[in-house]
């Protein structure tokens, strides 16, 4: 905790024996500084943010984010790490006496948070960034629930050394030559979901008729040599030659490329899912402003630009721009942006317990 600088001799020898003092008396971090220590143009000085979130890229989010951010504002950031599913799930057992501040979720975990009472809107006020955001990035949950901070899509891979015949579909997944050679993201990933509606939309389905998605899965099991919960466990099954094709999202691109394995990028004919990673204050956070600020920090154009050019995030600020060769890494531009297909997350998150028990009934033979 820092001190204002005072004029007096004797209080500053007063001051540093009293600091002595206490740290030689075990005195311990209250996670906020006093009001007095904070100046207005570090009004949050002294404080920590908790912040609820994956953990994948975490180096690139320390360069890009964290330390930037700690700097801009005098503060600590901690991170809790893990999929959508347990995080959530830790939320609502500490609903009544909540240890976050900021949540980032996907898809409808973001909304099956609303419906758990564990988010509180976002104060606009607060996050003058709002305003170069994609329209459908601004609220995407309603209510001001949360921010659509980076878009990601679902697409196919594959390896053109091991792969002849160009893949057009998501239903070459289903290729009896590709036995064996297969990964696909869990029912409880982000994009598990999306998963089985392209699979339906592939075989004359659609978001609400999902029935051939369960047929196409049984037809596609066979080829699995496991599925994927998170998208570092993909990149390691490429680089060790167990997996030849795979739907991956578009942030875990870059670090496919890195394995140097020969792999092909497709977006299927049926389309690509959009998916948003949302940013919500969590219900009862200890510091509302401050996650505020993070909020408005992490839209910023500055931000989303480092984070797009070292391939973590596609930009959900309409006002970056990156050059081709990282444009063609990304969901970026008017090609994919404009045709994106959303699901409807709040319908999702409704069917999501009968999706999981069907998946596992499938998957788990």
């Amino acid at each position: 905790m820092y001190k204002r600088l005072l004029t007096s001799v004797l209080t500053v020898c007063v001051a540093i024996t009293v600091s002595t003092a206490l740290y030689a008396g075990g005195a311990k971090e209250t996670g906020a500084a006093p009001a007095s220590s904070a100046s207005s143009s570090m009004p949050f000085k002294g404080q920590t943010l908790t912040v609820s979130t994956w953990g994948f890229n975490m180096d690139l989010i320390k360069k890009n984010i964290t330390q930037p951010f700690e700097e801009k504002y005098g503060v600590k950031v901690v991170y809790e790490l893990g999929n959508n599913a347990p995080r959530l799930t830790k939320l609502v057992a500490k609903k009544d006496n909540p240890d976050i501040d900021v949540v980032q979720l996907a898809g409808n975990y973001s909304t099956l948070a609303i419906a758990d009472g564990v988010l509180q809107p976002y104060n606009p006020a607060e996050i003058p960034n709002l305003s170069q955001l994609y329209s459908w990035a601004k609220d995407p949950l309603g209510n001001k629930y949360g921010v659509g901070y980076a878009i990601s899509s679902l697409l196919l891979a594959y390896r053109t050394d091991k792969i002849t015949t160009p893949i057009t579909s998501w239903n070459d997944l289903l290729n009896p030559a590709f036995k064996g050679d297969v990964s696909i993201p869990d029912i409880t990933t982000t994009f598990g979901p999306a998963t089985v509606v392209l699979l339906a939309r592939a075989n004359g389905g659609s978001q609400d008729n999902v029935e051939p998605a369960w047929t196409a899965l049984k037809k596609l099991a066979p080829n699995l040599t496991t599925v994927y919960t998170v998208s570092s466990q993909l990149v390691s099954l490429v680089q060790q030659g167990e997996v030849w094709i795979a739907p991956y999202s578009s942030f875990s691109w870059g670090d496919l490329v890195a394995t140097g394995v020969p792999l092909k990028s497709v977006v299927p004919k049926e389309g690509v899912v959009g998916s948003q990673s949302v940013v919500s204050v969590v219900k009862g956070a200890k510091h509302p402003d401050l996650a505020n600020a993070y909020i408005n920090f992490l839209i910023s154009k500055e931000v989303q630009t480092a984070e797009a050019m070292d391939l973590v995030d596609s930009p959900t600020n309409s006002t970056v721009t990156v050059p081709p060769d990282i444009a063609s890494k990304l969901t970026y531009g008017p090609e994919i942006i404009n045709h994106l297909i959303f699901l409807d997350d709040a319908k999702m998150a409704s069917q999501q317990d009968s999706w999981i028990k069907r998946w596992n009934s499938i998957i788990s033979k």
